[in-house]
């Protein structure tokens, strides 16, 4: 299901909207133990910034991405970091194609679930099927109930020496256009590249996501923040899922 590589304008300074965020890392190795997880994927793994964190936490893990440009950029950081982590170029629709093996938990961050291209079903059913028995599926979205009640037009993401980046929000129905605008400065002469890219998510909050995963047979606990708050349609700024199947 490939449709060229999105991410080639802005892979190189894709981290810059990344900052370090203990409380995520303490999230995900509590949930980790408590499932007794020891082998991971992440079938969305970018610049491979989680991967680090997961191999620093003890786990065993593996990556994978459909943007070859994203990949380019997780090879170089593990080499730098002295760290040998296994690194595919594979759509997650088609993740049973490429792994024999099992793991304890496949991860999907950042919204990559919901861009417009993706079919959920067959995503999730691609998860499930590289999954171990009593495995889960993690995956989160910026979007929530509390704000797409007024939903943002312009977000100024990053300003900083050497990045300026803009989003720019459209939206029509359940569907969200974002135009990510980056102004690249060069100190040497005062100029800067500019590069701009458009990305289409799906708008899909609790209830949408309660449906879907009630169709795929699988069950889920909610959460909105990265301290394991209860997701609350209210007042949580963030969706988290943790999904797995229906217990019998």
């Amino acid at each position: 299901m490939s449709v060229g590589d999105k991410y080639s304008e802005i892979a190189e300074f894709y981290d810059a909207m990344l900052p370090a965020n203990p409380a995520r890392d303490t999230f995900f190795h509590q949930l980790f133990c408590r499932y007794k997880v020891q082998r991971v994927l992440d079938c969305a793994c970018g610049t491979g910034n989680d991967l680090l964190m997961f191999h620093s936490l003890g786990y065993s893990v593996c990556g994978s991405d459909i943007s070859e440009s994203m990949l380019r950029v997780a090879k170089r950081k593990l080499q730098q970091n002295n760290v040998k982590i296994p690194l595919k170029l594979i759509d997650f629709h088609e993740l049973h194609k490429h792994y024999s093996s099992k793991f304890d938990a496949v991860v999907c961050l950042s919204n990559a679930i919901n861009e417009s291209e993706v079919d959920a079903q067959q995503a999730f059913n691609s998860m499930r099927s590289v999954l171990s028995p009593g495995g889960i599926i993690v995956f989160d979205q910026g979007q929530t109930d509390l704000s797409m009640k007024s939903p943002p037009r312009y977000v100024p993401e990053v300003n900083n020496r050497d990045l300026s980046r803009l989003y720019i929000i459209d939206y029509e129905q359940r569907l969200m256009t974002v135009q990510i605008f980056d102004f690249i400065h060069n100190e040497k002469n005062g100029k800067y590249d500019f590069h701009r890219s458009e990305f289409k998510i799906h708008i899909r909050l609790f209830a949408d996501w309660e449906e879907i995963l009630d169709g795929l047979n699988m069950q889920a606990e909610y959460y909105g923040d990265w301290q394991s708050s209860a997701y609350d349609m209210n007042n949580s700024k963030r969706l988290i899922i943790v999904a797995k199947e229906k217990e019998k």
